[in-house]
């Protein structure tokens, strides 16, 4: 009895430290955003990366914030989307894929990770589009609760990290932090575009017949439950899958 009794405590612990360490591994990256290609892209572009991504739910946060006017310190709110992300091994380009389109382009290099977020108000009369915003003091805030230390969209800026191949540590994981200031609390629905997780490009034809630069980047919608559910959530739950997408260059106006 006294051997069965160790035994099962034994295995209880080993139980719950495999827990604990699949809670730190997962950290709350509740979504993947797979690296996704097809073989035209491989075809054309021979030093295609394509990163493997994982998202948090996109949440706000309260930070006391200097008043412009007056200097005093005030609870400022702010939307944060935290990533990780991974860069994976491209499958090599068939003979019998679609033979490379952009012939005449070079290639932008050399092959530095340099994340963009743009967020989109879904259910404003206008829509509006804000960028990521570098705020140290915020982004200390979000750090503290997240318990990581995320980096900006200026301080990860590097060379892509070598490719690895999916394994428990990820020891080449980048992890960020996009922050949006001055959103209207009242607003529910949004959708993010996230450019630089990927190098992949694409030249089309405009309107007016001039040629179009094209990112690959990524859309991810998101939204609030509304008053009667709950009109203090701090979390917007994802709405849809992750979607990689061809997008102008051109950023929005905010």
């Amino acid at each position: 009895m006294r051997f069965l009794s160790i035994f099962a405590l034994a295995a209880l612990v080993a139980l719950s430290s495999t827990t604990n360490l699949h809670a730190q591994g997962d950290e709350g990256f509740s979504r993947k955003v797979p690296s996704l290609t097809q073989g035209n892209e491989r075809s054309r572009q021979e030093s295609l990366i394509v990163m493997e991504v994982d998202l948090k739910p996109l949440r706000l946060i309260w930070v006391d914030t200097p008043n412009p006017e007056t200097g005093q310190l005030e609870p400022k709110m702010y939307l944060y989307l935290c990533y990780r992300a991974i860069n994976r091994p491209m499958a090599t380009a068939s003979v019998r894929e679609t033979e490379p389109q952009n012939l005449t382009d070079p290639e932008p290099s050399p092959p530095y990770f340099i994340p963009e977020f743009t967020l989109v108000t879904e259910d404003t009369p206008e829509k509006r589009a804000v960028t990521d915003h570098v705020l140290p003091h915020v982004q200390e805030a979000i750090n503290q609760k997240e318990r990581r230390k995320f980096k900006n969209s200026i301080t990860i800026v590097g060379p892509v990290p070598p490719a690895t191949e999916e394994e428990p540590n990820d020891q080449n994981a980048l992890y960020g932090v996009a922050i949006f200031p001055d959103i209207d609390p009242a607003v529910d629905r949004f959708t993010v575009y996230m450019s630089g997780f990927s190098n992949g490009y694409r030249t089309v034809e405009g309107p007016n017949g001039e040629p179009i630069l094209e990112r690959k980047t990524i859309k991810q919608e998101f939204w609030r439950p509304g008053d009667q559910f709950d009109p203090e959530s701090p979390e917007f739950r994802f709405q849809g899958d992750p979607q990689w997408i061809y997008r102008p260059d051109a950023p929005l106006e905010e």
